[in-house]
Formats: structure tokens, C-alpha cells, sequence
């Protein structure tokens, strides 16, 4: 769990009850609440404690207490100890409880984990739990990257295509470079390996930023768009002619 329960937020029976579906540790002013392999769901509790901490959490409003209350009333009178089936209430609901009561509590986050002795795909995940006062929702990992693959997909289907026009690599400027000074003896007295990469990247950087290719750019799209209108008009007309030669047959 990634939430610090404050005792403040917890009656005494909800405590009495989480402490035992999990092991808790005190942490500042509240309980952090954690299980090792997972949440207990049938419970053996002290008789006398557990009416103590009814009788003490009566009149706060809480889901448990009806629970309990019921349970309470079908214990024998020589019982020390009873026990308590809580399939019939998840724990998220106890906590959900609390933090509608909480004046300091907005969520309750639970993290989990799934593991195995041995190497499986499906040995191994995780899974996230929000509480909050008006919903519990939980997701695996394998159900959060189907939903980064969905959004993924969506992103991709609708962002429209891009198409590079220009683009030059270092490598070929390093290699004109060499070519320049082997054919126009007039350009330069430097050797080939005087040139560093630093002064390629930058005399790259200098001339892709003064650079202008808006005309060009301009008159590609014009053309694509006359291209894509030759292409519609060429489609239109052959769908045109099957459609005239199957009305034929």
C-alpha cells in the first residue's frame, strides 16, 4: 500500500480488522498497511476485543460494523474466540469507508504484485488500486499497456502522415569536402584531414540555419495536391468504367 493510514481516520474496530488482513507497521501518526503475499479474508479474532471495538465504533458510520455486529450475535457464550468471514466485503471497501470520512484523505493508492517461483510469462505483473469516497478502480499491467497500445494506435491513426523533403548527413558533407579540395586546388591549400567534425557540425548547423526553403516546400505541396487530384479523378474514372461493364453483364 502507498497510503499511510492516519489513526485518526480509522475507528477502532477498522483497525482491529485491517490489522489482521494485513501486517501494519506504525508510521508518524498513522498505520502503513502491507501483505507479504496477499490480504487475509478469513480472520480468528479475540471475542472480548472484538466487542470492545464494536462497542467503540457503534456510531461511526462504516460497512463493518453491520458485519461484525451480525457475527457478534451468533458467538456462544463460553466462545473466547470467533471467526470472521470477510469474503463477503472486500478490504477495499473498508478503506473506502475512511476516506469518506477522512478530512485529510482524498484517495487511498494500493500497489501489488504477482510472482512466481519460476520463470513464466504469466508468472509475473502487477496491479494498482485507487480508493476513493465515490469509486474503487483497479488495473493490471497487462490491461494498463493494452490501453498505451489502444492510445498509441489512436495517436498514430490520427496524426497525418509526414514526408521529409531534405535531409543530409555529416558523412556527406566530410565526404564533398574531400572531393573539393582533390579537384579545385583554388578552394583551399588545407589538407583533407585539417577539417575536424566540429567544423563540419557547425558549418552545417550555419547553413541549415540560414536556409530557406519555403518556396520549394510550397511548390511541393502544390504539386501533391494536383498529383492527389490527378490520382482521384484517375480512380473515380476506372471505378466508373467496372461499374458500367458489370451493368453490361
Amino acid at each position: 500500500m502507498q497510503t499511510t493510514i492516519p489513526d485518526s481516520d480509522m475507528t477502532q474496530l477498522e483497525r482491529l480488522v485491517l490489522s489482521h488482513i494485513f501486517s501494519a507497521e506504525p508510521d508518524g501518526d498513522g498505520l502503513y498497511f502491507f501483505a507479504e503475499e496477499s490480504p487475509a479474508e478469513f480472520l480468528e479474532l479475540d471475542v472480548a476485543e472484538l466487542r470492545d471495538a464494536h462497542r467503540a465504533s457503534a456510531d461511526v458510520d462504516s460497512v463493518l460494523n453491520a458485519i461484525v455486529a451480525e457475527r457478534l450475535a451468533e458467538v456462544d457464550a463460553g466462545d473466547t474466540h470467533v471467526e470472521l468471514d470477510l469474503t463477503v466485503i472486500s478490504w477495499t471497501t473498508i478503506f473506502q469507508d475512511i476516506v469518506r470520512r477522512s478530512p485529510t484523505l482524498d484517495e487511498i493508492a494500493v500497489s501489488s504484485a504477482f510472482t512466481c517461483s519460476r520463470m513464466r510469462s504469466d508468472g509475473f505483473g502487477d496491479m494498482a488500486t485507487l480508493i476513493t469516497g465515490n469509486a474503487i478502480s483497479s488495473g493490471s499491467t497487462d490491461e494498463m499497456l493494452a490501453g498505451f497500445r489502444e492510445a498509441a494506435a489512436a495517436a498514430a491513426a490520427a496524426a497525418p502522415s509526414v514526408h521529409v523533403l531534405l535531409r543530409f548527413d555529416e558523412s556527406e558533407v566530410r565526404t564533398t569536402v574531400g572531393e573539393v579540395i582533390a579537384h579545385d586546388a583554388a578552394a583551399t591549400k588545407l589538407a583533407t584531414d585539417s577539417i575536424s567534425d566540429n567544423d563540419i557540425h557547425a558549418a552545417c548547423l550555419a547553413v541549415v540555419a540560414s536556409t530557406d526553403l519555403a518556396e520549394e516546400r510550397g511548390s511541393a505541396v502544390f504539386k501533391a495536391a494536383l498529383a492527389a487530384i490527378a490520382n482521384a479523378e484517375r480512380r473515380l474514372a476506372e471505378e466508373r468504367e467496372r461499374n458500367g461493364r458489370v451493368e453490361k453483364n
